[in-house]
């Protein structure tokens, strides 16, 4: 990363300026922020995990889950957030150039490892829902630790000292990143370390540096064998964070799709077409990122200004799939007299996924809908622009007028009454496209003739399932099932999974 490009001299960042950095992409202010995933997007997670598998400094990939496969690890600790998964990204940056903790931060050659957190323990006094003093997990790709402490005591990663922040949990404090150095250095026993450390998946400067020069390889591990996977694909994650930590290096950051699709490490959503763009586009591709996930967690943050005590910001993944898989959801409705009926009807949606969010008005075969016409709350409750859009592209693509408006009724009917009743008790961000999302599905499932008589007829019961279904996957146990925790002030659940 020393090397020149335009005659210029790229400077490495330093472990504080590094860590300021992800401090300003995975915090929000001194709140707490959790992603959250139901029980059925285990899927997302991998997502995640898979864009670190390829961290190396060696000529040698192995897979980044090692033992314990860390999706696994991850995934179990469900059972305390009752059978959803809260969990939170931060890095610990290891230096070993130095031994005065004071010197650590501003060292330049460092050891970054991805480490997440996961919820055990909340703090429900009074108007309090916080896990600020609580018990949490912490997975590495070596270890599974119980508490802050344990991961301290037994960590695996590389002796030297530890920079990272307290507990894991990013804070700024009048916009600084908040660090703690813990030496971590002869606390192993395991024999042949020497030999972990050449196998070891981390990123360092110069693997940082490298990855800036590669091209990404496009490769089907379902269709490969894992080895020659394993030794030919190229993840982007590497590109990405060279990008964000070296923006002065300019460089090819590929294609927009490619970016897209990693940038669910930061966005926790699968649409990120229109992001990518931008980020390509911009000359600040660092600004972009982190104004897109400042604009998310402050509508979150907004909302729990309602509660007198402190709650922690969750953030609910956004569930609604790409356009090409959008497809295959209205497929058990496009049969028959049906589908030609509507391939005879063309509609009209001019929004570009990739541009900003311009929609207010939907022609559907013919009719015209103002999206206004449907409240001030429903448009205030978007999260993903573009995900919304590309929802609201394919319904009315593929339903007739009639159904495209009952959806768009049952959707407002429930963000104007039901979601302010249900983030009372979830005490998370509901999303506009989730909920309808949610509602179509339902619909799709169990009124396959899409006959709008009889569905305005279970009005009632399907809004009803909707609450079921969005209280069903709430991560907060009844405070009545809580058991007090030994270890800290919070109180925790155990459920089967």
């Amino acid at each position: 990363m020393n090397s020149s490009r335009n005659n210029k001299v790229l400077l490495v960042p330093t472990v504080r300026e590094v860590q300021q950095i992800f401090g300003e992409l995975l915090s929000h202010g001194e709140d707490v922020t959790w992603d959250l995933l139901s029980a059925s997007q285990g899927e997302m997670l991998k997502s995640k995990i898979d864009e670190f598998k390829m961290l190396q400094n060696n000529s040698d990939p192995m897979p980044f889950y090692v033992s314990p496969p860390i999706f696994n690890s991850i995934w179990n600790q469900r059972k305390y957030t009752n059978g959803q998964s809260l969990t939170s990204l931060f890095f610990v940056m290891v230096v070993d150039n130095v031994t005065d903790p004071k010197l650590a931060e501003q060292s330049r050659s460092w050891y970054l490892y991805p480490v997440f957190r996961c919820r055990i323990c909340v703090d429900n006094h009074g108007e309090n829902y916080s896990s600020l003093d609580c018990c949490m997990a912490y997975v590495s790709q070596y270890d599974c630790c119980k508490d802050w402490d344990t991961f301290l005591e037994d960590t695996r990663l590389r002796p030297g000292l530890m920079v990272t922040p307290y507990r894991g949990v990013y804070k700024l404090i009048d916009g600084q990143v908040e660090l703690r150095t813990y030496s971590i250095s002869g606390r192993f026993r395991q024999p042949m370390r020497s030999m972990q450390f050449a196998k070891e998946h981390c990123l360092t400067p110069e693997s940082l540096g490298e990855a800036s020069k590669r091209s990404i390889i496009h490769l089907d591990s379902k269709k490969r064998p894992a080895i020659y996977t394993f030794k030919r694909a190229e993840r982007m994650c590497d590109k990405i964070l060279h990008q964000l930590l070296v923006p002065r290096d300019e460089q090819n950051m590929t294609d927009v799709t490619t970016l897209s699709d990693s940038l669910i490490l930061f966005t926790h959503n699968t649409n990120n077409l229109r992001l990518a763009s931008s980020m390509i586009k911009d000359q600040n591709s660092r600004s972009v990122l982190q104004n897109q996930i400042k604009s998310d967690f402050d509508k979150i943050s907004e909302e729990t200004k309602s509660f007198r005590g402190i709650v922690d910001l969750v953030r609910s993944a956004n569930e609604i799939p790409t356009v090409k898989e959008l497809d295959e959801v209205f497929k058990p409705i496009l049969k028959g007299p049906k589908k030609r009926k509507l391939a005879e009807m063309p509609n009209e949606v001019t929004v570009d996924p990739t541009e900003s969010l311009q929609l207010n008005t939907v022609q559907v075969k013919g009719e015209l809908f103002n999206l206004d016409d449907y409240g001030t709350v429903l448009k205030k409750h978007i999260v993903c622009s573009e995900s919304f859009t590309n929802l609201i592209n394919k319904i009315a693509e593929n339903l007739e007028p009639e159904m495209f408006k009952l959806i768009l009724h049952f959707t407002q009917t429930f963000m104007e009454t039901t979601r302010e009743e249900l983030w009372k008790e979830r005490k998370h961000h509901i999303a506009t496209e989730t909920v309808l999302y949610q509602i179509l599905l339902h619909i799709i499932k169990n009124h396959t003739n899409m006959d709008c008589t009889k569905v305005k007829e279970q009005s009632s019961d399907i809004l009803s399932r909707m609450r079921y279904y969005f209280a069903s996957t709430s991560p907060n146990s009844p405070p009545e099932l809580l058991t007090k925790c030994t270890k800290c002030i919070g109180y925790y659940r155990v459920v089967p999974l």
